[in-house]
């Protein structure tokens, strides 16, 4: 369970982290070559994360129900589901942002507290594998 945990996280700094620092240098960068590129790989390096914490989240269910452990009662499970939540609505958003220009800070300002919240949820999943 703590192997799970720790390819996670490496999954949350290499994939999310990148994936952040593109979505600045989208806002901020003034090169349109760089921009370009930010943002073809910002999408697909954050549908990537997406994918596999939803995979994460499905092992580490059928990790509580095969050791007889409640499945929704941690505070690792929660914050879970409201991150991968949190990550569809910020998936969605993008599409909105030709009629609400303003809806790009709100983007950025939600991934910015999804990755914070993922930080949190990395700490809470090493206390509970460590706990098995």
């Amino acid at each position: 369970m703590v192997w799970e945990e720790i390819i996670k996280a490496v999954v949350l700094f290499a994939m999310g982290g990148y994936g952040s620092y593109l979505g600045f240098r989208i806002r901020l960068s003034k090169d349109p070559e760089e921009k370009t590129m930010a943002k073809d790989l910002h999408p697909k390096l954050l549908a990537a994360m997406f994918f596999f914490f939803a995979l994460g989240a499905t092992g580490g269910i059928t990790a509580l129900l095969t050791s007889d452990k409640p499945i929704f009662e941690s505070p690792h499970a929660v914050t879970g589901v409201i991150g991968l939540s949190l990550l569809t609505v910020q998936t969605i958003l993008p599409t909105l942002f030709e009629d609400n220009p303003g809806l790009r800070t709100v983007h950025g300002l939600l991934g910015s507290s999804i990755m914070t919240l993922f930080l949190i949820h990395a700490a809470l999943g090493l206390q509970l594998g460590l706990s098995f």
